[in-house]
């Protein structure tokens, strides 16, 4: 593998963040495109590579804050028989450089004239909520990545859950957020709109796929459109939830801490008084 042609693989891994020898689920091999290897192509050259080859490529990427990460056909489902599948990833140890942008989640979510907290807002809703669908639902953990087939969720199960979101958000009248009230200025059809929109990101990144043999019909009472986490998904979440939301878990350990300290001393009291 010559320097042009690991430009070509970044390029390639860049823009779909998998490949795949022999891709399962039915899923045909991206062919080559103007400008664009082959998925086949990709795959091949990652595997013939030597082992300089792999070290500059993975300083290449180390360089961009990213990490390529190889799976066998026995590290999880999905992955058939004498295939690999490479999965692009950030790198929770490296900063990511300035050239990875949010402006393709705050042009997507974008109605009118929201500001980029008011969009935030909006993207993290979803996004908690799509986990809901996809691992509370489930009773798994982000670290059980080896059940990503299994979550599935359809398009209005999201928007169900979002309207029942902002119904409870309502209700708590001047007690919500303030940072969260101005997604209660919603229109006609703006929910449905936003959760289009977000479900499309999700798809694009590669995070999010639609299964062929779970597609449902029209007229189906499910109704809606069904989509299916992909391993790279998954293995995103997982790393989200160990070096992003990590702090989280650690501060509602604190708070749980504090409040049994509150309640001793309490619980003393009522002792000596008895």
């Amino acid at each position: 593998m010559n320097m042009s042609e690991m430009g070509e693989v970044v390029a390639y891994l860049l823009r779909y963040r998998s490949a795949e020898r022999a891709p399962g689920s039915g899923r045909k091999r991206r062919a080559a495109r103007e400008g664009q290897l082959s998925e086949r192509d990709v795959c091949a050259l990652i595997d013939d590579a030597s082992d300089l080859e792999r070290e500059a490529l993975r300083d290449f990427l180390a360089g961009q804050g990213l990490r390529l990460k190889a799976f066998e056909s026995g590290d999880y489902p999905g992955i058939a028989p004498g295939s690999r599948y490479y999965a692009l990833l950030p790198d929770p140890d490296l900063e990511q450089p300035p050239l990875y942008t949010r402006e393709p989640v705050f042009e997507a979510l974008k109605l009118r004239q929201e500001s980029r907290a008011e969009l935030a807002q909006w993207y993290l809703q979803l996004w908690l909520l799509m986990h809901t669908l996809l691992y509370t639902r489930y009773n798994r953990a982000l670290s059980d990545v080896s059940r990503y087939q299994e979550a599935t969720f359809a398009s209005n199960e999201l928007l169900d859950l979002l309207r029942e979101q902002l119904e409870a958000l309502r209700s708590l009248g001047e007690a919500a957020p303030e940072a969260s009230r101005a997604l209660l200025d919603e229109r006609g059809e703006d929910l449905n709109r936003r959760v289009r929109a977000f479900i499309d990101l999700q798809a694009r990144a590669g995070l999010l796929e639609s299964p062929r043999e779970t597609l449902v019909e029209e007229g189906d009472e499910a109704g809606g459109d069904i989509w299916q986490q992909t391993l790279l998904g998954a293995l995103e979440s997982e790393q989200v939830g160990l070096h992003q939301l990590g702090h989280l878990q650690s501060l509602a350990e604190g708070r749980l801490a504090d409040e049994a300290s509150a309640e001793m001393p309490q619980a003393a009291h009522q002792e000596a008084d008895a």
